[in-house]
């Protein structure tokens, strides 16, 4: 079986660190996604925002020490999960997000390298 997704697309907020209850951190990203569609000559744009985790250890470790700031070029490929949650007055609520936790699945910035850049993940340096 096959579950994945690539994604090119902009931050739209700084990426943050956060950690589970059992002390795990993770990173949270929202990336926006455009497409556009000519009607009779004019434009029309199309944004799609896209929540994504990232799990991996490498790439946490990578962005507690850089923080993506928002209207960063990322490339993303990870897994599609749906998630469900009921809040306070008991209503469902359904949301996707990409997972970027397993073999194959890397977050990258597409931005122009800095004067003395960190490495990326899985980069020697």
């Amino acid at each position: 079986m096959l579950n994945k997704a690539q994604l090119i697309g902009f931050t739209g907020a700084d990426s943050e660190i956060r950690t589970t209850q059992k002390g795990k951190a993770y990173a949270v990203l929202r990336v926006a996604t455009s497409r556009y569609s000519k009607k009779e000559g004019e434009r029309q744009d199309f944004t799609t925002w896209h929540q994504v985790e990232v799990w991996s250890p490498g790439t946490v470790k990578w962005l507690e020490g850089r923080v993506l700031a928002k209207g960063s070029k990322v490339y993303v490929e990870g897994e599609i999960r749906n998630e469900r949650y009921t809040d306070k007055d008991g209503k469902e609520h359904y949301f996707t997000k990409i997972v970027v936790a397993g073999p194959g699945h890397e977050l990258k910035s597409l931005d122009r390298p800095e004067a003395n850049p960190e490495p990326e993940p899985g980069e020697d340096g």
